[in-house]
């Protein structure tokens, strides 16, 4: 039987070091949704990743990383 990788989900203070540009916890998160990135990435011709989409989706990623607000009542 195949066992069901866990992982571990990034904490608050991984998320808002992120936000503030912290390169090690974006790369953190992701790391935390790279099986997901390549996954939605697979062509079925070849059924390979495709890496350029998984770059452009990565950067989209960052992107909204950066842009991401908490708001604090």
């Amino acid at each position: 039987m195949k066992q069901k990788r866990s992982y571990k989900k990034p904490s608050f203070y991984v998320i808002s070091s992120a936000m503030d540009g912290d390169k090690i916890s974006i790369d953190k998160i992701l790391d935390f949704y790279d099986p997901y990135i390549s996954k939605s990435c697979i062509r079925n011709v070849y059924i390979a990743v495709d890496m350029e989409l998984k770059g452009r989706i990565r950067e989209a990623i960052m992107k909204m990383i950066l842009e991401f607000d908490i708001k604090i009542e």
